[in-house]
């Protein structure tokens, strides 16, 4: 019985905290039953080497959370396989954006009441992703990482529970097998979303835009993705980093990829005189209310968001371990 129970001294994570895992995760995988006696404190520290202070914390914690009950001259014992009702959970965005509050929407809705969400943002700076990984490391139940692309977001990590880190939309290829996960494929994504509307681009471009914008996890995916697309259905295309100087021609369809670029576009197509969705076209990336009216209506590609926030949250609740490729769809409107 006593190895239910173990620490990892070279893990950043409280010892406290890590006991308090250890007999959730038994009472989870059926190693401990209502009824069940769990070994006493001082076996605990005789078993991991911790002060017995530290079993004494983990304990009365689990006792106030109903997990387990204490009965006097006897021990500790389960009281509850619930533990669901139980989850604390470390959310970290890159960035506030309007997507974002979707995917909260859907953590939310789908959690109901069996736990709570704290949010934290590290708007790609890497040591504020350190520091904040830091600072929550054993005292969330589940860990829920929006990831970054350098070479320090490992070692970070390595400060969390491994079997506690869930991977949130960007970075499927670098961590979206190595952790449970829900992500965009971008490459998949806009080969697939492109493709759908390829009568429409055969009958109406000329010539397809791609324009990246500023510096983006993934944008090598989606450039990959996109050669791909015109090189196998032989279009004509070209890759810019910005539209602020580029002059919009007729026959030109322009994937986007950041919002300032799609605010100048809209804006030079109405100077020179094109008829979005008839002279130039315009695909933007990620659909939200404001793309319904933006030049009589933005056509988008965009992810179920909700649904992200969904299937992560369903993976925590059914300690299942899986990884998810979020559906991706073309929202087709007048600019398209």
């Amino acid at each position: 019985m006593k190895s239910i129970i173990t620490v990892d001294h070279n893990s950043g994570a409280p010892k406290y905290q890590q006991i308090i895992q250890s007999v959730i995760s038994a009472i989870d995988n059926k190693q401990l039953r209502i009824g069940d006696k769990i070994p006493s404190v001082n076996e605990v520290s005789d078993s991991t080497g911790i002060a017995k202070k530290t079993g004494v914390q983990a304990f009365e914690q689990l006792k106030q959370t109903g997990v387990i009950s204490a009965v006097k001259y006897k021990g500790y014992f389960v009281a509850s396989a619930n533990t669901h009702s139980k989850h604390n959970i470390f959310v970290l965005f890159n960035h506030l954006t309007a997507y974002k509050e979707d995917i909260y929407e859907g953590i939310k809705s789908t959690l109901d009441g069996k736990g709570v969400v704290d949010i934290f943002f590290h708007h790609n700076n890497i040591e504020v992703f350190k520091t904040l990984i830091a600072q929550s490391a054993g005292k969330y139940t589940e860990y829920i990482i929006m990831p970054i692309p350098d070479k320090g977001m490992k070692p970070a990590l390595k400060k969390l529970p491994q079997d506690k880190i869930y991977i949130l939309d960007l970075g499927y290829q670098d961590w979206g097998q190595a952790y449970p996960s829900v992500c965009q494929h971008f490459e998949t994504d806009i080969y697939q979303v492109l493709q759908q509307g390829l009568p429409a681009i055969r009958r109406k471009y000329n010539k397809l835009v791609l324009v990246l914008g500023p510096q983006f996890y993934n944008l090598k995916q989606i450039e990959k993705g996109f050669r791909q697309f015109c090189r196998e259905f032989e279009l004509d295309f070209s890759i810019i980093s910005h539209a602020k100087n580029k002059r919009p021609a007729r026959g030109e369809l322009y994937v986007l990829v950041n919002d300032q670029d799609l605010v100048q576009l809209v804006k030079k197509t109405t100077t020179f005189g094109y008829k979005l969705g008839k002279d130039v076209g315009i695909i933007s990336y990620n659909d939200f209310p404001m793309k319904e009216i933006v030049g009589n209506g933005i056509t988008t590609i965009s992810s179920d968001f909700t649904r992200m926030g969904t299937d992560v949250i369903n993976m925590i609740l059914k300690k299942k371990k899986a990884h998810l490729q979020n559906p991706c769809r073309l929202v087709e409107r007048s600019s398209f």
